[in-house]
């Protein structure tokens, strides 16, 4: 019996030990950064947010997030610039026209009349980024909204340039020395202001792209399309709070960026489609009932030359002039 309690002890000592339960490598918790846009995120004229959250989701795997808080409804339109700097936001959706009361370099981003890779390619962009992290404490990400232009909606039937004369319309501030130099009126209106403005004759006309308008029901109180289009290129204007970016790895900073790249012809095809579309774009404006107005070509070259030199003159006038001269270099305008 006792040899075989020693021969027992010796089975049970020589046993394999049992293979510890594997602790699960812990998923890491995802990186949120938190964005305001300046048009409501519903809106079409906004999907490019939409393609870029989504597109930064997809390469990081869900590791690094865009949460889209809303509109000017969050932080007004005009505080956008100065609360991403702040680092009370992390990431803003706007145009160059939004940002400029803070850096007016933003009043000259639409006049490029570039393709972004063009733009890219002649030191644009990385001309941007200097200028708005040493003075706005931000990082330009690329464009998200390209190509854009503008348009000018009337209740005037303006059948040339100078039947613009005296007319009262509401623009951004881009667009005032523009709307001066051609002897119209400039007023200065939150763009959710537009239709009472309109309703009540408070304006006679404004600009603005022709993207979504149809969701707000502009087309109920806008009687003509008048004039060619206005400054085609693109302004967006998609920054991040400089620390933050700071703060992030070079693989995290390439989720935020290489969508832009990676993206960019295919965004540009369908951001084309719709704004000149049926759907969202002038062709819906015109098939809701808004009448487009053409001008003979003479007229087009003289409003287009008015309006782009006047728009040159007064947004190198608030710029810096280093930025103003090397910016008017990069573009190639004399």
């Amino acid at each position: 019996m006792t040899a075989m309690l020693v021969i027992g002890l010796l089975a049970v000592g020589c046993a394999p030990a049992p293979t510890p339960t594997p602790t699960p490598t812990p998923t890491p918790t995802p990186k949120v950064l938190k964005a305001v846009a300046e048009i409501p995120i519903d809106n079409i004229a906004m999907i490019g947010t939409h393609w870029v959250a989504d597109a930064v989701k997809e390469y990081s795997h869900g590791q690094l997030t865009i949460d889209l808080l809303g509109d000017g409804e969050v932080i007004p339109v005009e505080d956008q610039i100065f609360a991403v700097g702040e680092g009370t936001v992390d990431i803003i959706f706007s145009m160059g026209d939004d940002v400029s009361q803070a850096q007016p370099l933003g009043f000259g981003m639409a006049l490029t009349g570039m393709p972004p890779w063009e733009e890219r390619d002649r030191g644009i962009w990385d001309f941007y980024r200097k200028v708005f992290s040493e003075t706005t404490n931000t990082y330009w990400l690329g464009h998200y909204c390209a190509p854009q232009w503008w348009r000018l909606w009337s209740n005037v039937r303006a059948e040339k340039p100078a039947d613009l004369k005296g007319v009262p319309i509401r623009a951004g501030m881009t667009h005032f020395g523009a709307l001066k130099a051609l002897g119209a009126t400039p007023v200065s209106t939150p763009m959710s202001d537009i239709y009472t403005s309109m309703e009540r004759g408070v304006v006679d006309a404004f600009v603005f792209p022709p993207i979504g308008w149809t969701q707000w029901g502009w087309q109920e109180v806008t009687k003509y399309l008048v004039a060619p289009k206005i400054l085609e290129g693109q302004n967006s204007c998609p920054l991040i709070n400089l620390d933050v970016w700071n703060s992030l790895s070079k693989e995290e900073q390439h989720w935020l960026t290489q969508p832009f790249l990676d993206y960019e012809h295919k965004w540009y095809d369908q951001n084309y489609e719709n704004w000149a579309g049926k759907d969202y774009g002038e062709l819906a404006a015109l098939n809701a009932g808004v009448e487009l107005i053409e001008w003979s070509d003479a007229d087009n070259e003289y409003f287009n030359k008015t309006w782009l030199d006047a728009t040159w003159k007064y947004a190198t006038d608030a710029m810096d002039p280093k930025v103003a001269a090397e910016f008017a270099k990069l573009v190639g305008h004399d």
